[in-house]
């Protein structure tokens, strides 16, 4: 018995740290964000895109695919969830009040399988609320990108390359 209470509190422990460091992670980028481009102020999304000023992080891109978070930056994709961990029910809410004013509220849940014979789950929800540093001066899409559009399921976007926009296609999900 003893053995099984070790292995739930592991899977617990599991829980609870991926999902305050994937809230930390979420929380300094949209503090480091110039911009919350999408979802657009006063509505929700499953996608977060932000601007940021540094070119090979602009647009940055946070979405949810098949229990997955993957992240874009610019033109590179990577998944940032860790394996055996999955996250649903993501919700970015953008809360700003005006352009220079700038904030949004995370929201997501974390669930890992119990690895022992009898099975079940631990999920627990994670959320904060998130007020970006302020810039006046926003230096982010120099070259003058499009705002990245949700069309059949897919956005698409395109990121500087020097002074000219480039079109990434569609490789993230969006609602």
């Amino acid at each position: 018995m003893s053995n099984e209470q070790r292995v739930r509190q592991q899977t617990i422990t599991d829980v609870e740290q991926e999902g305050m460091q994937f809230l930390q992670m979420l929380t300094r980028r949209m503090r480091s964000a110039e911009r919350i481009i999408l979802p657009v102020a006063g509505s929700t999304g499953s996608v977060l895109v932000l601007q940021m000023s540094d070119q090979s992080q602009d647009p940055t891109i946070i979405a949810l695919q098949t229990g997955s978070v993957k992240v874009a930056e610019s033109s590179t994709v990577r998944v940032l969830s860790s394996s055996g961990i999955v996250i649903s029910n993501i919700v970015f809410r953008n809360t700003s009040v005006s352009a220079n004013r700038q904030s949004g509220q995370i929201n997501f849940v974390v669930t890992r399988s119990v690895p022992i014979p009898t099975g079940g789950t631990y999920t627990r929800p994670f959320g904060t609320s998130v007020v970006l540093f302020s810039d006046d001066d926003p230096g982010g899409n120099s070259c003058g990108c499009a705002v990245p559009v949700c069309s059949n399921g897919w956005l698409s976007w395109g990121y500087c390359e020097g002074e000219v926009c480039e079109d990434v296609g569609e490789v993230v999900p969006c609602d």
